[in-house]
């Protein structure tokens, strides 16, 4: 039970922010949730079980970009004690404000309201596409949360404030400070970035996203949530999930999500064939 109370603020966020962009998606475009041919949930469901049941779905080019992504992840491993320490002695006041503003990038809550916001404007101008970017960036939020909350879980991973060593895994203890690997704010933040890099034609649009993504990722290593190795594997992740959701087309795509065990790290690795 203490485990679950330690959660709470964590879960309220993020139920509180999937509310607000609901409660904004129902006012401002009721047939956006409804649908021509399938409803919102329905569709955002059938997108995480896409992701969930990805490792059933291997080809050769997945499988390549498996091995790449697993490289850089450990690749970062092999200098999580050093990366943290380079970010641990370069605190500052004007670094803590830049961290705060980026970290809300992340931030359930912001990320659903700001769809909202864009998903609203976009309907009363009767922008299509964006109206519908909007709704594919919540499915890519929803999706990658929930691959990613599962990693989480089964890795356990001690965080860096915890003082317990990059190589402590703990699975399934279900505290704040073993939930490390993967970093939901970087995941969240590619997610949504990945969604609009891939719809909007303007390349600005993709590289200011993924720019405000990497400065979340970076915030995290910064405010010591969590180590290089998590938000490499979070920002994986979530342009997995991102690119895959948004995808023309998406059931001729292969996403991949494959567990990586060994004695000294547990984790796992999403990878998309481009």
């Amino acid at each position: 039970m203490t485990a679950l109370f330690a959660l709470l603020p964590a879960l309220r966020l993020c139920a509180a922010g999937l509310l607000l962009f609901l409660l904004a998606c129902a006012a401002l475009c009721p047939r956006c949730l409804a649908g021509e041919k399938r409803g919102f949930a329905r569709e955002t469901l059938s997108a995480t079980g896409g992701v969930l049941t990805s490792p059933l779905r291997l080809d050769r080019d997945a499988a390549l970009w498996t091995g790449g992504v697993a490289a850089g992840t450990l690749l970062a491993y092999s200098y999580d004690g050093q990366i943290r320490h380079i970010f641990g002695k370069n605190h500052s006041s004007l670094n803590d404000s830049f961290g705060s503003a980026f970290e809300k990038a992340g931030d359930g809550s912001y990320g659903a309201g700001l769809l909202a916001v864009y998903g609203g404007i976009c309907y009363l101008i009767n922008h299509k596409d964006g109206s519908r970017t909007a709704l594919l960036g919540a499915q890519a939020f929803l999706a990658a949360n929930a691959a990613g909350t599962l990693i989480k879980v089964s890795a356990g991973r001690a965080r860096p404030y915890a003082d317990l060593g990059k190589g402590v895994f703990r699975p399934y203890k279900m505290k704040t400070a073993y939930t490390s690997f993967t970093s939901g704010h970087t995941t969240s933040a590619f997610a949504i970035a990945s969604v609009f890099a891939r719809r909007c034609a303007s390349p600005w649009v993709g590289v200011s996203a993924y720019a405000l993504a990497a400065g979340t990722a970076l915030e995290r290593v910064y405010d010591d949530k969590h180590w290089a190795s998590d938000v490499v594997a979070g920002a994986a992740l979530g342009t997995a999930v991102g690119r895959w959701i948004a995808s023309p087309s998406r059931d001729k795509d292969s996403a991949l999500l494959l567990p990586v065990y060994t004695p000294s790290y547990a984790g796992a690795a999403l990878t998309y064939a481009f």
